[in-house]
């Protein structure tokens, strides 16, 4: 069964793609794609969230076999700024494109999915693993919620 972790950000969203099914988990895009970079053309919000869902459109083309997406939300502060809101679509065009195709998605924060933001590296590779290229911690993030979705059917 294959998981798919999502992360947004505003310029560079992150996805994991994990195999339930292995013991241990695999990380199977560890080696391959796993960051969503717009386009030098693409600027604007609608312009980005289109093309970001058609991504998803080729994610699952390619991986059709996936059957649940766990999404890592922002963390809520105080205050409210525009790479928030950005994220927020991000993540609504995850969840229209799972409604409409009925795949089982949930999203998250930290406190749910047994870590903190200056723990996730380390426990993205303790429970799956790390990719080879462009580690970070929204790499992590979603790594460890696709860790969640494949560890809590």
């Amino acid at each position: 069964m294959k998981i798919l972790g999502f992360r947004s950000d505003p310029n560079t969203p992150r996805y994991a793609i994990v195999d339930g099914s292995a013991n241990p988990l695999t990380l199977l895009n560890a080696d391959t794609e796993s960051r969503l970079r717009f386009p030098a053309d693409c600027d604007g919000e609608a312009a980005q969230v289109t093309w970001l869902y058609r991504e998803f459109e080729r994610i699952f083309h390619i991986h059709p076999d996936i059957a649940r997406v766990i999404i890592k939300k922002g963390e809520f502060t105080q205050g409210d700024n525009n790479a928030k809101r950005i994220a927020s679509y991000q993540e609504a065009a995850l969840l229209l494109y799972c409604g409409l195709h009925n795949k089982p998605v949930v999203a998250k924060i930290y406190a749910s999915l047994a870590t903190r933001s200056a723990q996730v590296k380390d426990h993205a590779i303790a429970r799956v693993g790390q990719t080879t290229r462009y580690w970070d911690s929204k790499m992590a993030d979603a790594i460890v919620a696709a860790w969640w979705g494949a560890t809590n059917p």
